[in-house]
């Protein structure tokens, strides 16, 4: 019955996510083929700052508008196949709350990683253009010195940490919707303030414990690469994160237990 549940997940969600990310993969093949191959890394440096700030404020704005579409995908069926009129026909089905919470959590665990990997993929074909590819031949060697590590290896890393990040991402939005349903009315809004406030109280708690183990101080010495220093970050944030994916995975767990009242 868990295959089930999880297929019709996927198949649930599967137009719109694949509609908005090959809209995506289209975007930035256009703009590699229109943007990105007409640029001439051999003109003055000062005369590439405006193309390529335009094209990287351009793609930070894709990069986050479709990882947002994708939680409010991910948001949208879990509180519409759970706790909305819907929920009353799902919770009728011989399945159990943590079957239906499991479901939820695997189906949208791979709508994240593909999520993930489009984005990637996405960023791939806007910097794999030969003009760039060669452009940064030139510059590869200083490069791999200053982060400590060839850039394809540093980005397999990013590459890596985000795929592991995505369970976290998914199970914030689960739990922030499963406390909502605690509050007697508005419980949306409820469950929206619940997912900013206890974003911001990671932040918080992540900000002290880096601070405590002196994860900030990237000018200890002047020989440290730059990717130490990102990955002195990342790792203890993925690991945080995994533990606190365990504790909002168990009070979702017991909420869809105990708790659950669609009235």
């Amino acid at each position: 019955m868990l295959g089930k549940l999880i297929k019709y997940d996927l198949k649930s969600s599967a137009k719109l996510f694949i509609l908005l990310h090959a809209a995506f993969l289209l975007v930035c093949g256009a703009g590699r083929l229109f943007y990105m191959d007409r640029l001439d890394f051999h003109a003055p440096a000062e005369t590439l700052v405006a193309p390529i700030s335009i094209i990287s404020a351009l793609g930070i704005f894709l990069v986050s508008a479709i990882t947002l579409c994708t939680s409010l995908l991910i948001m949208f069926r879990f509180y519409r196949n759970l706790f909305s009129r819907e929920g009353y026909l799902s919770w009728t089905l011989p399945v159990s709350g943590i079957e239906h919470l499991w479901a939820k959590i695997i189906s949208g665990y791979l709508l994240s990683v593909i999520d993930v990997m489009v984005i990637f993929a996405g960023i791939l074909i806007l910097v794999t253009g030969r003009n760039v590819t060669e452009a940064y031949r030139l510059i590869a060697p200083e490069m791999t010195e200053v982060l400590g590590m060839s850039l394809g290896t540093f980005a397999l890393y990013i590459f890596i940490s985000s795929l592991i990040g995505c369970i976290s991402s998914v199970l914030m939005i689960y739990f922030s919707i499963c406390v909502g349903q605690l509050f007697p009315g508005h419980r949306v809004l409820c469950a929206i303030a619940v997912y900013f406030i206890t974003s911001f109280v990671v932040q918080i708690i992540t900000f002290v414990i880096m601070t405590v183990f002196g994860l900030f101080d990237f000018y200890s010495t002047g020989t440290r690469a730059v990717a130490d220093d990102i990955l002195n970050m990342l790792i203890p944030n993925t690991v945080f994160a995994l533990i606190l994916a365990v504790i909002q995975y168990a009070a979702a767990h017991y909420i869809m237990k105990k708790k659950i009242n669609l009235i």
